[in-house]
């Protein structure tokens, strides 16, 4: 059986909880017993509640959550239901000396009016528990996220990943369930990259799925400073490959070196022939010079001319345009060696 331990959070919620609920409730029993009784009835009361919501929070509930458990717990909770009955209507008719009736529709009535006792209590103590293992379960996701991009070749530019890590930790702090959104793509993106890393060449299919996930992370970054847009073929995309990770380096590069602007986005534009994908946009150069050693169009470059014997095109003028070539799938013995799932058959 599970028994949680309360933190001091929790703790510290139960005590700020019981002034304002004092406040609201002894004013009400001064007026109907006067002060002496009214002070009794008031401990009692805290005392009572606040145990009943801890064995509540802390335990019965984590054990029905978990399947072994879940049928003790639910005797459990039938004792605890009739416990919590005789305990408020024994106890209350003790302080104030007044009879019990001990029937069974007396002790129902008990479970329910004390049910209603501590019920905001246990509310309040449950929500901010399932907040706390929401915001558990997203750090505890982008922590495997980062120990996988620890494993990595520096595939990505180390200043994208130190943005994106920024934008998340702001996310986890105000909006944990975008946050969630945002680190389900974040993840998709290094999956991509984890499960294509020794191949060669990729399905374009696959490549432009892995340039959604890129997008995604743009757009929360920058918001509509940059416009994307697709022209794409209606077939074919299946039977062309391209080389893993083009994409991400070609609209990296346009964001790295280009101004955009929310009231005038930078549209970037993306498309795909039988024999090219092409990322192109119009020059608008930062007013701020950026510091680039341009390895990263250059290791592109020679890895396409590596494996396909053919050059990246580059041209550049009022538009910056830069033109790969892709592959059929029967075309790839030219490759130095081909994709991994090609292999195997």
């Amino acid at each position: 059986m599970l028994f949680l331990r309360p933190s001091r959070s929790d703790i510290l919620t139960a005590a700020a909880y019981w002034p304002v609920a004092t406040a609201v409730i002894l004013p009400a029993y001064v007026q109907e017993f006067g002060w002496p009784l009214a002070l009794t009835t008031m401990a009692y009361t805290v005392l009572l509640d606040s145990a009943t919501v801890f064995c509540l929070v802390f335990g019965l509930v984590p054990n029905l959550l978990v399947a072994r458990y879940r049928r003790p717990a639910l005797l459990l909770l039938v004792g605890f239901m009739l416990a919590s009955g005789v305990l408020y209507a024994g106890g209350y008719g003790l302080i104030l000396r007044q009879p019990v009736a001990w029937t069974p529709m007396a002790l129902v009535a008990g479970i329910i009016r004390h049910a209603f006792s501590y019920g905001m209590l246990a509310v309040l103590l449950t929500g901010k528990r399932y907040f706390e293992v929401q915001q558990r379960l997203v750090l505890s996701q982008k922590a495997h996220a980062e120990s996988e991009l620890r494993n990595l070749r520096a595939q990505l530019d180390p200043h994208f990943l130190f943005n994106n890590l920024n934008v998340l930790r702001g996310l986890i702090q105000h909006d944990p369930r975008v946050a969630d959104e945002y680190l389900t793509h974040f993840a998709g993106l290094y999956r991509y990259l984890i499960r294509h890393k020794d191949e060669d060449f990729v399905p374009l299919t696959e490549e432009l799925h892995f340039g959604q996930e890129y997008i995604y992370l743009l757009r929360h970054r920058f918001g509509a400073a940059y416009a994307f847009r697709e022209h794409l073929p209606t077939a074919e995309l299946e039977q062309l490959l391209v080389v893993p990770g083009t994409l991400q380096l070609l609209l990296e590069n346009a964001i790295k070196h280009n101004a955009g602007d929310e009231d005038d986005p930078l549209v970037i534009t993306i498309e795909a022939t039988a024999t090219a994908l092409t990322v192109r946009h119009p020059r608008r150069p930062k007013l701020t010079a950026v510091d680039s050693t341009g390895t990263g169009l250059a290791n592109l470059r020679e890895r396409y001319q590596l494996l396909t014997g053919q050059l990246l095109q580059v041209r550049s003028g009022a538009e910056f345009c830069v033109t790969v070539p892709v592959l059929p799938t029967a075309g790839n013995s030219r490759a130095g060696r081909l994709p991994a799932w090609q292999r195997a058959t």
